[in-house]
């Protein structure tokens, strides 16, 4: 009968046992791994330990895995399906399966997503709308009002003794028009009789906000008696 020998398998490392080696090879403390990592020292000694009962919810620990894998410059995706396996009990159905690992490039980080993270993007997002509205708010607080007046030129000759003024200013605003207050709709309009005398009329517009902000605007009209005389019917005897 000829004769064989036979070649004892060795198990294959647990994932904690990998943990434990490449940070023991990189000289670091479970403190020092807890601070670059901001993994929690306890979960940290549940993966070197392959306790993994005493880790927290799933979406958690893929990204603490990975995350532990970088820093100690060990394959990330390998690791990470190790860890797959071992929770999953792939590892007790063939201990004896080999699994190489191999360094990583330093800076090959992840991004990790987190609930925390994306509350903390959610305040700032709020934040950020809230202070532009402020700011917008603040400068149209601080900057006089809009005055349009929409209906005639600023100068133009008239043949009636009156004319009336049509226009728009920003909604709260007061208007004046030659030192008297005239009413002033919920959107900003406006329209006002004004009399007029022989000869130049200054019409002067003035529009104040709530910050003491004053806009004017000035209207001038020439009243033509001759006009008015001329564009009146003759009388007949």
């Amino acid at each position: 009968m000829s004769g064989f020998t036979t070649k004892k398998l060795r198990p294959r490392r647990s994932l904690g046992s990998i943990l434990k080696a490449a940070r023991s090879r990189a000289g670091l403390s479970l403190e020092e791994v807890e601070q670059r990592t901001k993994i929690p020292l306890k979960f940290l000694l549940a993966l070197e330990a392959s306790n993994y009962d005493r880790l927290p919810a799933e979406a958690y620990n893929i990204g603490y895995v990975r995350c532990l894998a970088e820093c100690l410059n060990l394959n990330s995706e390998k690791i990470v399906r190790l860890y797959k396996e071992e929770r999953s009990s792939k590892w007790h159905q063939n201990p004896y399966r080999s699994v190489s690992f191999s360094p990583r490039k330093i800076g090959e980080w992840h991004f990790l997503v987190t609930p925390k993270l994306l509350a903390v993007i959610g305040t700032i997002l709020l934040f950020g709308v809230v202070a532009s509205y402020i700011i917008v708010e603040l400068r149209k607080f601080a900057s006089p009002p809009g005055l349009v007046i929409s209906n005639v030129p600023s100068e133009f000759t008239s043949d009636k003794d009156e004319v009336v003024l049509q226009g728009k200013t920003d909604p709260g605003a007061i208007v004046s028009i030659n030192a008297e207050p005239i009413h002033v709709l919920s959107d900003g309009t406006f329209s006002q009789e004004v009399q007029l005398s022989p000869g130049v009329n200054e019409i002067v517009v003035q529009a104040t906000n709530r910050a003491e902000r004053v806009a004017r605007h000035m209207v001038k009209v020439l009243y033509n008696q001759d006009l008015a005389k001329a564009a009146a019917p003759a009388k007949t005897e």
